[in-house]
């Protein structure tokens, strides 16, 4: 590609870690319910919980901070070009690409999906903050940028296709597990409030 009229830096998360970071949460999550449940003083109960959940989203911080890499995306009036170091991982025309999805990862705070898929290659990936505290105004700019672009050259190509509807669905497992295993917690706190 010549003539690149933009530059955009984002973070973009690998789907291996992605899946390794669900089990890290969704496995332990039963046991930390199970063992929980075993423990007949509420005090220590909740510490143990408090504690084991701590430890599992610093696991979580790590898995996600070591498996996310910055990557550059190059977008003019005809392509779209992204980087990963000096590794070309995604071209292609605008007049390629078959069909493209942009939503946003669980919430508006947890990043974004851009898939694209075009005669040849396909890209699918989640896109997150530059900074891990939070994201700034640039990278919200870049975000908007993103979803024009693709919105302007590529109009009536935007379609949901079977990856996005798993991809919604794994990126909520997380959070339907946390949702049952505190089910589970009051349920057990009314069986222990009970004896």
């Amino acid at each position: 590609m010549q003539n690149l009229n933009k530059t955009l830096t984002v973070r973009k998360v690998d789907w291996k870690i992605f899946l390794i970071n669900l089990m890290t949460v969704c496995i332990p999550l039963y046991f930390i319910v199970l063992l929980g449940s075993e423990i007949h003083d509420s005090t220590i109960q909740t510490f143990f919980i408090i504690a084991s959940l701590s430890i599992l989203g610093l696991i979580n911080f790590m898995i996600v901070k070591k498996g996310s890499k910055i990557v550059k995306i190059f977008i003019d009036d005809s392509a779209i070009e992204i980087k990963e170091n000096d590794k070309i991982i995604y071209s292609a025309k605008y007049s390629d690409i078959i069909n493209y999805n942009v939503y946003n990862f669980i919430n508006k705070r947890g990043g974004y999906v851009v898939r694209l898929k075009d005669k040849k290659n396909s890209f699918c990936s989640l896109l997150t903050w530059n900074s891990f505290s939070k994201a700034n105004e640039t990278d919200y700019q870049y975000k908007e940028e993103i979803i024009n672009t693709l919105q302007t050259n590529l109009r009536d190509k935007k379609k949901t296709t079977f990856t996005d509807y798993a991809v919604k669905l794994f990126s909520a497992l997380p959070y339907i597990m946390l949702v049952i295993a505190v089910v589970m917690l009051i349920g057990i706190f009314i069986y222990l409030s009970s004896i």
